[in-house]
């Protein structure tokens, strides 16, 4: 053993001795209260110990780099120049897939399901009819009121002419033309109730459900039937509110279907205003081409939200980022020398960091070998 590595030994055993006779003392007086003056000195003495043990840990790092027989030589590393690069970060949440599209069907009024005309799965156009229901009785009530209608129709024609002649009473001729008028309007209601027998497509899409069979009664306002378009879908998300000053429309995301497998990128189109106050999160919508029908409503997506963007950024693998008492370092090659380097990390996103200070461009960031040296250790660079 050399002097001074003996030298090393002894004054670690004569700095350990104060620091085991203030723990004696804070142990002795841990039932009573210390005096402010008793923390301020305690403080003192355990910051020059700090202030010790680094000074003995530098020492002890230049010493194993000198007398490690595997650093002799130089410690094997590889090294990466540092470049500028740019950084995204992202934000993942789930979001669940909805059809823009996606209405259920009911009648207006009520009667006997006679005729469906499309099939589940089926394509329709808007406008075009589905269903029709059992329209006997209301279409004999528009025969009748048509038959009244025209004999009314006559009847108004001919007192006309006859009040221009000054023929007649003024209230026999407002009489008939109301009479007129009334079965006029009631002939359109019948109409409208009959072409209402017929169901048409709201919207173009899938036939995706059909709740009834011919010969059941289709009750107004209980769906009968559901149409969805997924040509287009919209995903929808509920984010945390600690992003609600980030996330903007227009911002990018990137969607993951792992159980399909299919990846796609698309922008932000809607950001809600609002907070919920239940769960603290605020809504985003994301509108998807689905032309090939791929994505299903309800199916689950994995968000990648972008919520950092910079261009000429320094960026290093986040394995070779290390820590000790002082912060963050990591090892960069200098004349066939490790140095170490403390740095200031921003965000991780995956496998990368942000490094907002402590390296500059052109360092010659130490990526393998690193595990292995310590400052001021002798290295040979291989490719």
């Amino acid at each position: 053993m050399n002097s001074k590595s003996y030298t090393i030994k002894l004054t670690t055993m004569n700095k350990i001795i104060p620091i085991l006779s203030l723990a004696i003392f804070l142990f002795s007086c841990s039932e009573q209260k210390l005096t402010l003056s008793d923390k301020k000195d305690s403080l003192k003495v355990l910051k020059e110990q700090l202030s010790e043990t680094k000074t003995q840990i530098s020492i002890l790092e230049k010493e194993i780099a000198t007398l490690d027989t595997t650093m002799i030589n130089g410690a094997i590393v590889k090294t990466t120049a540092i470049t500028a690069s740019t950084f995204k970060h992202y934000i993942e949440q789930l979001g669940t897939v909805s059809s823009k599209q996606n209405v259920t069907v009911s009648p207006t009024l009520g009667g006997v399901v006679q005729k469906i005309i499309v099939d589940e799965g089926e394509w329709v156009n808007k406008g075009e009819d589905i269903i029709e229901l059992d329209a006997e009785i209301i279409l004999k009530q528009v025969e009748e009121m048509e038959a009244s209608f025209k004999l009314a129709e006559t009847t108004y024609k001919r007192q006309k002419k006859l009040w221009e002649q000054k023929i007649g009473s003024e209230m026999q001729f407002l009489q008939i033309k109301n009479q007129y008028e009334s079965l006029q309007k009631k002939l359109e209601s019948a109409k409208a109730q009959l072409g209402n027998m017929k169901i048409s497509a709201p919207i173009s899409g899938n036939v995706d459900v059909i709740n009834l069979n011919v010969g059941e009664f289709a009750a107004p306002g209980i769906p009968i039937l559901q149409i969805v378009n997924a040509k287009e879908v919209q995903i929808q998300a509920d984010v945390p509110e600690k992003y609600a000053n980030i996330l903007h429309k227009g911002g990018y995301v990137s969607i993951n279907f792992s159980t399909i497998g299919i990846e796609k990128e698309a922008k932000i189109t809607f950001v809600s205003q609002i907070i919920n106050p239940q769960n603290r999160t605020f809504k985003i919508k994301i509108d998807l081409d689905n032309k090939n029908g791929e994505i299903k409503p309800n199916a689950i997506a994995s968000l990648q939200i972008q919520d950092k963007y910079i261009k000429d950024a320094i960026v290093i693998p986040t394995e070779v980022i290390k820590k000790d008492m002082r912060g963050d370092f990591i090892f960069i090659a200098e004349k066939n020398h490790a140095k170490k380097v403390y740095i200031t990390l921003g965000k991780s996103y995956k496998d990368k960091t942000h490094i907002t200070s402590g390296l500059n461009i052109n360092d010659l960031l130490i990526t393998t070998g690193y595990t292995k040296i310590g400052n001021e250790s002798p290295i040979k660079i291989i490719q």
